[in-house]
């Protein structure tokens, strides 16, 4: 089925697509993504850095966060808190321009740079947390996010934007079983996924196709987390659906996660997500595969790649996605990175983006690391497809999309 895209992104900005289905569940646009359990939004934002070594998770608040990351621009430094208390903030704006000078002034398939030739606020976020230990069991976390990727992430949940400002909110319990099991209950985001949903936390200013389109933003529901050894660590999640705090059916769906971590430079993480994400009534039930390898070559030099296969059922047809997406960052100097990205996403049925094709993309960031939690990153980026399906001016298409691209990030944390 083909579906040109001025369709799906003239409108795409509340409701990301005209394909029912895709509503419930691949508009997530995911995080890449806390402290807690295996939260990607804010994995590396949460965690100092001091350049350019790679961060670290700390297993006893983190037993299954994502691989190890090379360095990110260190958090401004603020007063501490009181009871155990961490604050954590980020601000980012940007300026994109695209070569198509599409006229609905979209960049197609970009989710949290999709203004085109302005200078844009995508997001603004304040976190507080208190980690539960083994001398206060019991904590919480609760992130609030405002700006037009508030607004993205939760246009598809049934209900109707009432947490839409709240990216996670979760009560934590640490209990004596094993190493400490942790269980959460409430809104957090996905373990799916290499990319966190703060821009802070990746290495490329866009997010890739996976993460815009295979994979969701956040759930509702339970997840417990437990260290097995100190290389291992398993989650499991009992969950409403994909992006949904509000159910739209009766199902559940459950995920599982495991983490292998045999060195301090090399992390793979293993995640099933399964269940019906369709409306009251589909038989359908979707299976997403997601793995993610880590590996920090040198101090300079890291390595990831993320693969994800994703299946459902419409009207008793199997419809298909599957990408794999491969990064690189280099550390030119301590306050220098070059993070090049490729990837290659093949929606068979136009399950994701509405159109039957398969979608390459490239792109490289150049990240200037200011100080004081302030980065700056250009980037050029190139999307071409086996379809006319990027918007030229006013009303013609073409297979292929190149942006230009100029973020600028701010983070800070608490001791």
């Amino acid at each position: 089925m083909t579906l040109h895209v001025h369709f799906v992104w003239s409108t795409a900005r509340q409701f990301c697509s005209p394909v029912p289905l895709l509503l419930g569940a691949l508009c997530l646009p995911a995080s890449s993504h806390a402290q807690s359990a295996p939260d990607r939004a804010v994995a590396r934002l949460v965690l100092p850095v001091v350049v350019p070594v790679a961060q670290t998770s700390d297993a006893s608040t983190q037993p299954a966060a994502p691989a190890d990351q090379p360095a990110a621009p260190t958090p401004a430094p603020s007063p501490g808190l009181p009871g155990g208390l961490r604050m954590y903030g980020t601000v980012d704006t940007y300026y994109a321009y695209n070569f198509n000078e599409p006229g609905s002034g979209t960049n197609v398939l970009r989710n949290f740079d999709e203004q085109d030739n302005q200078f844009s606020m995508s997001y603004a976020e304040i976190a507080v947390e208190q980690a539960p230990t083994t001398d206060r069991r019991v904590g919480f976390r609760a992130d609030f996010g405002f700006g037009p990727t508030a607004t993205w992430i939760d246009s598809v949940d049934p209900n109707g934007g009432e947490l839409r400002y709240v990216q996670q909110a979760y009560v934590s319990v640490l209990t004596p079983v094993g190493r400490g099991l942790q269980i959460d209950a409430g809104k957090f985001v996905t373990p799916i996924g290499a990319e966190p949903i703060e821009t802070f936390g990746n290495w490329n200013y866009s997010r890739s196709l996976l993460f815009s389109w295979a994979a969701p933003y956040y759930h509702a529901g339970v997840r417990a987390s437990l260290p097995i050894s100190d290389t291992v660590s398993v989650s499991g999640f009992l969950l409403n659906g994909w992006n949904n705090a509000e159910d739209n059916n009766r199902a559940k769906t459950v995920a599982a996660q495991v983490t292998w971590k045999p060195t301090s430079s090399l992390s793979v993480l293993q995640a099933y997500m399964g269940g019906r994400e369709g409306p009251q009534g589909s038989d359908g039930v979707r299976h997403l595969f997601d793995t993610v390898a880590t590996w920090t070559v040198t101090p300079r030099l890291a390595l990831m790649t993320n693969v994800d296969i994703g299946r459902d059922q419409i009207d008793g047809q199997t419809v298909a996605w599957q990408g794999v997406a491969a990064y690189g960052r280099v550390m030119v100097t301590p306050t220098w990175a070059v993070s090049p990205r490729v990837e290659v996403f093949e929606d068979r049925d136009g399950f994701a983006t509405g159109t039957a094709q398969t979608l390459r993309e490239l792109t490289l960031t150049s990240e200037h690391i200011l100080g004081l939690g302030v980065s700056l990153r250009l980037e050029y980026r190139r999307d071409w497809s086996t379809e006319d399906f990027f918007e030229y001016r006013a009303d013609r298409f073409r297979p292929q999309q190149n942006t230009l691209l100029v973020g600028l990030t701010y983070a800070m944390s608490t001791p």
